[in-house]
């Protein structure tokens, strides 16, 4: 009996295994009709994730619409002008937007952009107090420019200044705020041009801070990142001094508690007249800035939101004999282009970054997430009523992963689209790096992969 019984070991044994083994193997093919679910990031995989992802599909700050449009035929008396999307940079029209041409005070803008910069970083507040050098005086700036009126012995505030640059369009404030931050027009402006560096605007450049010289320079479309770049980090500047619509200076806070002598108030009105609170003005419009000298024509840069749509315009080289006609001229542009913007295109607000956990054969992990790799509002076409809001997602991912993975591989796409029109397709990409697995690991991947027509 005994002997039987080890005589049928020799079979059982064996056959006990190669049922275990296919419970097992079993077992491994059932799991993988399961959802995948990958283990999350630690600290590292993330870092380098968002370092290689950012590196590679960075957000431009002026982009072309991913998708073709006829092209507008509109009139302008300006020698150049862009319209742009404010939340993704999409130019929607251009006319000559690479043209060369000096910004003139919408130079300030600049101004206001790095002293922003300088609050930020804790180098200045809006409470400090800027010592009047003499070159920022009023009397001493050159003749027939723009002032706010800053003299000797008066106490300013940056906050003060800042209302001089953007609704009196000063020279002297631009002055004052120079030499506080740089100790001079010159080092300020480098400051200024490093930023400009910083931002990928290749033609602008600036030897003043007034905008007063022909050869500061900057392009419309350059113009127009570089006033979407500042209003995204700063949006506080439209509403406390872009949009406000005059400004009275000096007052008596402006002087010594023990000043006796006549205080020469004056009340300055904005030098935009298209903003919202004036007759003619855009509906939604709350900045930006105006610029003239004779060497550029009339220059104005808008913006103005209506909902959770923002466009910004900028034209440049607008005829005129005098300031009269000269406006005329270029409020007529801008009321055109925000018309038409408004009229043809809405935006549609950037969801949750799109996730998509995937199976990885061959494998060391067996998933991972795969992740748009970049995340922003859509300009929609107003190709129906209410488009922006019909806008529809739709994830595709390209067949079966196989490890090896890099990081940042690109594994699928998202597509958005209204009425059956792509808009976008934007790269759904690999979260992590996946390296291959064992002989074992892949021999039982692959057969796995046959047995569910994978």
């Amino acid at each position: 009996m005994a002997k039987k019984f080890v005589k049928h070991l020799f079979w059982i044994i064996p056959l006990l295994l190669i049922i275990s083994c296919a419970a097992a193997f079993g077992a491994y093919v059932f799991a993988q009709t399961k959802p995948a679910a990958p283990a999350p990031l630690d600290e590292a995989q993330q870092a380098y994730y968002d370092t290689a992802i950012e590196q590679k599909y960075p957000e431009q700050l002026i982009r072309t619409l991913p998708y073709p449009v006829t092209e507008a035929k509109l009139f302008l008396y300006a020698k150049a002008g862009i319209v742009i999307d404010a939340s993704n940079g999409c130019v929607l029209f251009a006319k000559n937007a690479d043209n060369i041409i000096p910004p003139a005070s919408m130079t300030k803008v600049a101004v206001m952009y790095v002293v922003f910069q300088a609050i930020a970083n804790g180098e200045i507040t809006l409470d400090t107090v800027v010592p009047l050098v003499p070159e920022s005086w009023a009397k001493n700036a050159p003749l027939q420019s723009s002032v706010m009126g800053l003299a000797e012995g008066q106490i300013v505030t940056v906050h003060e200044l800042l209302l001089g640059l953007a609704v009196a369009s000063g020279n002297d404030a631009a002055t004052a705020l120079a030499y506080h931050l740089s100790g001079s027009v010159e080092a300020f402006c480098d400051r200024m041009n490093k930023e400009m560096e910083a931002l990928g605007l290749k033609n602008t450049f600036f030897v003043d801070a007034s905008g007063y010289s022909e050869f500061n320079s900057t392009t419309p479309r350059e113009f127009a990142g570089l006033a979407r770049a500042y209003i995204e980090k700063y949006p506080e500047a439209l509403k406390n001094y872009h949009s406000a619509p005059y400004f009275t200076f000096p007052q008596k806070s402006n002087y010594p508690e023990n000043y006796k002598g006549n205080i020469p108030s004056k009340t300055m009105y904005a030098t935009n007249r298209l903003l919202q609170h004036y007759d003619g003005g855009i509906e939604g419009c709350d900045g930006l800035k105006t610029g003239f000298i004779y060497e550029s024509g009339y220059n104005i840069s808008l913006t103005a939101k209506r909902g959770n749509t923002r466009f910004i315009s900028v034209t440049m080289g607008g005829p005129g004999i005098g300031t009269i006609e000269g406006n005329r001229y270029r409020i007529a542009d801008g009321q055109k282009l925000m018309k038409w913007a408004f009229a043809s295109f809405e935006t549609h607000l950037a969801g949750t970054r799109a996730v998509v956990p995937v199976r990885v054969w061959q494998g060391e992990e067996n998933a991972i997430n795969v992740i748009e790799a970049q995340n922003h509002p859509l300009s929609v076409p107003n190709i129906t009523e209410n488009a922006a809001s019909k806008v529809i997602q739709t994830k595709v991912i390209y067949g079966n992963i196989v490890a090896p993975v890099q990081v940042g591989d690109v594994l699928g796409k998202t597509q958005y689209s209204v009425d059956g029109v792509l808009l976008e397709e934007i790269p759904l990409v690999a979260d992590r790096t996946v390296l291959e697995g064992s002989a074992l690991k892949k021999y039982a991947d692959k057969l796995a992969q046959k047995m569910l027509n994978k």
